[in-house]
C-alpha cells in the first residue's frame, strides 16, 4: 500500500517543476544574478560565488537541469564580458560553468524535489518496505539536506578558488546593463517569487501534517489505528486540492502580467518545454550509449558484486559507507547516476540483512554520492548540460578540481549520513 506522503512526493514534484517553468519563463534566473552583482567591479573570485551559491538555492527549489538550463543564457552573457587572453578566456569559462554545473549538482539534494534520484530513492524505500521510509517527508529531508548542501556548496567554491586561483575582476556595470533587469520588478517576477514563497512553506505544512499523523498512529495499539484514518483520507484530500489549486494557478486563472495588456495565463504550453540546449542533450545522449554498453557487458553488476565481497568483511559502518560512496562516485563518472542508483540498489541490497542497522544509510549514500560527479561531461544531467554549453574548455583544470571535489564531497556526505541524518530522522519518528 502506498502512504499518503508518497503521494504528497508525486504532487510535490509536478508542481516544483512547473514552477521552475514560470521561472524560466519571466527569467527570474538574470534577476537574480543582476541583484547580487555591484554596480562597481567585481572580483572573479566573489562572481563564481555568486554563481554557485545562486544556482545552488535555485536548485532546491526547481530541478536542477531546469535550474542549469535557466541559468546557462545568464553564462554565455557573463563570458561575453571577459576580457582576456585566449587561455584565461578558457580558464574563466571553465571557471564559471563550473560554478553553476556544481551548484546545480549541489543544491539537487537539498530538497526531496531537487532531482529525480531522490524520489527514486524513496520510491525504492518504500518497495523494500524499509521501516524508516514513513520519516523519509519533504519536512525531514529537507532539514538534514540543506546543511549538508551549504556546506558543500562552501566547500566546492574553495576547491575553485584553490585550483584556477582567479585574481583580475570585471566591470560590473556592464554586465549588469547586459542582463537587461534595470526598472522595477516586474508583475511574473513578482507573482513568480510569491507562488514560491507559497510552494516551500505549503509544502512543508502538509509534509509536517502527515508526519504527525503518522507518528502517532504509530504510537497507539493497533485497534485504535482506525481513528487515524479519516485523517489520512482527509491529508490526501487536502493536498489533492492543493495541487488542483496549483494548477488552476499556472493554466487556467488569467493574470494581468503587463500594463496595457490583456490577462494571460502564467504558464502557456509552449513554456512546459522551452530552450533545450542541443549540444547537452548531445552529452546526456553520449552519456546513455555509455551506459548501455557497459549494462550490457554487465560491468554495475560486477562493481557492485566486488563492492559486497569486499565489505562484508569489514565491521566499520563509516568505513562501509565510504567504500559504497566511492564506487557510487566514480562509477557515475562513466556512467548515469540514475542507472548506477538503480544497479547498486539491487546488487547491494542482501548486504542489508548483513547490516540491517545500515541498510537504510548505504542506499541513502548511493543517491547522494551518485549525483555528486563533478569530473565527467556524461555523469549527471547538469553536467552534460553545462559542459555542452561552453566552447573552449580547460581540461585540466575542470579534472583536477573536479577529483578535489569528489574526494571532498564523498567524505562530507558518508560522514553527514553516518553521523547526522540518524539524529535528524528520531525527531520524525
Amino acid at each position: 500500500m502506498i502512504h499518503v506522503d508518497k503521494l504528497q512526493l508525486v504532487f510535490f514534484f509536478l508542481i516544483s517543476y512547473l514552477l521552475s517553468r514560470v521561472f524560466v519563463r519571466f527569467e527570474l534566473p538574470k534577476r537574480l544574478v543582476w541583484w547580487l552583482i555591484e554596480e562597481k567591479h567585481i572580483t572573479i573570485s566573489k562572481l563564481s560565488w555568486f554563481i554557485i551559491f545562486g544556482t545552488t538555492l535555485l536548485s532546491m527549489l526547481i530541478a536542477n537541469v531546469v535550474t542549469l538550463m535557466t541559468m546557462i543564457p545568464v553564462l554565455e552573457l557573463v563570458q561575453k564580458q571577459y576580457r582576456g587572453s585566449p587561455k584565461n578566456e578558457s580558464r574563466f569559462g571553465t571557471l564559471m560553468i563550473l560554478s553553476a554545473v556544481w551548484g546545480a549538482n549541489i543544491g539537487g539534494m537539498g530538497m526531496l524535489t531537487g532531482t529525480t534520484t531522490n524520489g527514486i530513492l524513496v520510491a525504492l524505500y518504500e518497495a523494500y518496505k524499509f521501516p524508516i521510509s514513513r520519516q523519509f517527508t519533504f519536512l525531514s529531508w529537507m532539514t538534514w539536506a540543506m546543511p549538508l548542501s551549504f556546506i558543500l556548496c562552501l566547500g566546492g567554491w574553495l576547491i575553485l578558488m584553490r585550483v584556477f586561483n582567479p585574481k583580475s575582476s570585471m566591470k560590473g556595470g556592464e554586465l549588469r546593463s547586459e542582463l537587461c533587469c534595470e526598472g522595477p520588478i516586474s508583475r511574473g517576477e513578482r507573482i513568480s517569487i510569491i507562488l514560491a514563497i507559497i510552494f516551500i512553506s505549503s509544502a512543508t505544512l502538509l509534509s509536517t501534517g502527515v508526519s504527525l499523523i503518522n507518528a502517532y498512529q504509530n504510537r497507539v495499539a493497533a485497534e485504535e489505528c482506525q481513528a487515524f484514518n479519516w485523517l489520512q483520507n482527509s491529508m490526501l484530500i487536502l493536498s489533492i486540492v492543493w495541487t488542483l489549486a496549483f494548477l488552476y494557478i499556472f493554466f487556467i486563472h488569467k493574470f494581468r502580467l503587463e500594463d496595457g495588456k490583456p490577462r494571460g495565463i502564467l504558464l502557456p504550453k509552449e513554456y512546459i518545454l522551452h530552450d533545450l540546449p542541443r549540444k547537452g542533450l548531445l552529452w546526456i545522449a553520449a552519456g546513455g550509449v555509455v551506459t548501455l554498453i557497459l549494462v550490457t557487458l554487465k560491468v554495475p553488476k560486477a562493481v557492485a558484486g566486488l563492492a559486497v565481497t569486499w565489505i562484508t568483511n569489514e565491521r566499520s559502518a563509516f568505513l562501509l559507507l565510504l567504500i559504497v560512496g566511492a564506487i557510487a562516485t566514480f562509477a557515475t563518472e562513466l556512467m548515469s547516476n540514475t542507472v548506477i542508483q538503480i544497479a547498486m540498489f539491487i546488487s547491494l541490497f542482501p548486504l542489508t540483512k548483513v547490516y540491517p542497522d545500515i541498510g537504510w544509510q548505504t542506499m541513502l549514500v548511493i543517491t547522494l554520492t551518485s549525483g555528486c560527479a563533478f569530473m565527467s561531461p556524461i555523469a549527471t544531467p547538469s553536467n552534460g548540460l553545462g559542459f555542452g554549453s561552453i566552447k573552449k574548455l580547460s581540461l585540466p583544470h575542470m579534472l583536477t578540481a573536479g577529483m578535489l571535489m569528489n574526494i571532498f564531497s564523498l567524505v562530507a556526505i558518508t560522514a553527514w549520513v553516518n553521523y547526522v541524518v540518524p539524529i535528524v530522522l528520531t525527531w520524525f519518528a
